[in-house]
């Protein structure tokens, strides 16, 4: 999901990892990055640390009790109505998001820049095709520095835990914003500054003013910022011209 290299986005999920987990589940997380970690010193076993580090990875993005502080039903109502609308969801992971805007009938295009969570969200969407007809959810592999949207092409985007992993921040928007039509909306949601038991480093978390600097050097307008709604999370909202 991240817009950085992948072991990046392993240590990064490491500490996720460490402070996500309940008491009681705390032994066995210590003991998989215990793992984790040894594998990655050890000559010949870094192919054992990718599938263990995406392993982790999955199970942390589809923890049930992470639906008590990122209340994904708020995040999609910032969307408005989707019904009909195409929805690019940028840095999908799991696709956490992805089917539930699905659900409330969007078409929904994950866009991530590591292919194994594109498939996983493939072997997901087979799952609950009872639920969420088959063209409702596309995958697209993405670069780093571009989402790689077509002009005009989404109603909405949305990045959830993602923003404060992108480089050249602004250049980005710019194209997030292409990809948008006109009047199009981009929700962003990441972490609060302060000690929580989610989230990145203090030293990488994007504040909501500098995200909102770079919003309007981007050229969107109508920013709108939500400090309360969620536990550990802002919301900014922004739409295209």
């Amino acid at each position: 999901m991240t817009f950085k290299t992948t072991s990046i986005l392993l240590l990064a999920t490491v500490t996720l990892l460490l402070s996500c987990n309940k008491q009681e589940g705390k032994e066995k997380a210590d003991t998989s990055v215990d793992i984790d970690t040894t594998a990655l010193s050890m000559e010949g076993e870094a192919d054992n640390f990718d599938i263990q580090g995406f392993q982790n990875l999955v199970e942390t993005y589809e923890d049930p009790e992470r639906s008590e502080w990122q209340n994904p039903q708020l995040v999609v109502e910032k969307l408005n109505d989707l019904r009909g609308k195409v929805v690019a969801d940028i840095g999908a992971g799991t696709g956490y998001f992805t089917f539930r805007m699905a659900e409330k009938g969007a078409r929904v295009i994950a866009i991530d820049i590591d292919e194994r969570f594109l498939n996983y969200i493939e072997e997901r969407r087979t799952e609950l095709l009872h639920i969420i007809p088959e063209n409702a959810v596309e995958t697209r592999l993405s670069l780093e520095d571009d989402p790689l949207l077509n002009k005009n092409e989404v109603d909405a985007a949305l990045l959830v835990n993602t923003y404060h992993f992108l480089d050249n921040r602004v250049n980005y928007l710019d194209k997030v914003k292409k990809g948008l039509k006109p009047g199009g909306q981009l929700v962003i949601v990441d972490y609060k500054a302060g000690a929580m038991p989610v989230g990145p480093p203090e030293e990488v978390k994007i504040s909501p003013d500098e995200a909102t600097n770079e919003l309007l050097r981007a050229g969107f307008e109508n920013i709108e910022v939500d400090e309360s709604g969620l536990q550990f999370q802002y919301i900014i909202s922004g739409t295209k011209k």
